[in-house]
């Protein structure tokens, strides 16, 4: 209740977290909420600008371009999410064993995370689903690996502050396991901060699936994703502006949204972040 206390006395934080809440009940309920269906094409309708029966107009196809980017946020909803949730389930509980652990093998993943760091994102997720293949879950995938290493450091880093504290100490002192410590004592305080971390990493996610798909290698046709529509409206550029109109704001507001919403957690669970601006 304190943390909800001190987080609405952001404003910004607050307005674009009801944002960002909005854009997931309208993922969860899509497939409802569609006036038409987003993949059912017309070749009678082709190219309507906007209208009241079709606010967003209809694409080459005569598909109507609201019905699809309502779809196209419940995929990118769905494929953010669960690559956030593969990038925390493999990172987290690796960089939290090397950090209690330490040693020669702290020392190799480390390394080897640092390694992986050096790549871009998008440019290790590009090659990822180049080998894996341009499928939702080959983006999920790549998305989760690329971004692994950040959570490996982060959980690390926090470990590392939590093992020397006396409550751990004395864990180890009565003969608790490893894995009861982990577990029942080093996840509970470093939590907040790999929350903060994978609210951080919505944005970039968002931006890098949707840069997957305008590439190609993102989430396939008939499939409606945004940057895929974007990709598709280019080639009517001068013909059909409005193509481009619901893809770009959908975007424009999810990443948006999820910026600011990370900025925000992370200033209430650090108020001293806040301080410095």
């Amino acid at each position: 209740m304190d943390f909800l206390k001190r987080f609405s006395r952001d404003k910004v934080g607050l307005f674009f977290g009801i944002v960002l809440v909005l854009i997931y009940l309208i993922a969860l309920t899509a497939h409802w909420i569609t006036p038409y269906d987003p993949l059912q094409t017309d070749l009678r309708k082709v190219f309507q600008p906007p209208s009241w029966e079709h606010w967003l107009g209809t694409d080459q196809f005569g598909r109507d371009m609201l019905s699809r980017v309502i779809l196209a946020t419940q995929i990118t909803a769905r494929v953010t999410g669960l690559a956030i949730l593969f990038a925390v389930i493999t990172g987290v509980p690796i960089g939290m064993f090397v950090g209690f652990v330490g040693g020669w093998l702290d020392g190799l993943v480390m390394r080897i995370t640092d390694m992986l760091l050096i790549f871009p994102i998008i440019m290790l997720a590009i090659v990822l689903v180049v080998i894996i293949g341009p499928t939702e879950n080959g983006v999920i995938f790549a998305l989760g690996i690329s971004q692994m290493p950040q959570f490996i450091r982060v959980a690390r880093g926090v470990t590392l502050s939590v093992k020397e504290e006396l409550y751990i100490e004395a864990a180890v002192a009565v003969g608790a396991s490893r894995e009861y410590i982990l577990r029942r004592h080093v996840w509970p305080n470093i939590s907040a901060p790999i929350i903060v971390q994978a609210s951080l990493t919505l944005p970039v996610f968002v931006l890098n699936a949707s840069a997957l798909s305008y590439l190609g290698l993102g989430v396939q046709p008939p499939t409606p994703e945004w940057g895929q529509m974007l990709n598709e409206s280019v080639a009517f550029i001068f013909n059909a502006p409005y193509l481009m109109i619901g893809p770009t704001i959908a975007l424009f507001l999810f990443t948006l949204a999820a910026n600011l919403v990370g900025d925000a957690l992370q200033e209430t669970i650090n108020p001293k972040l806040k301080k410095r601006k």
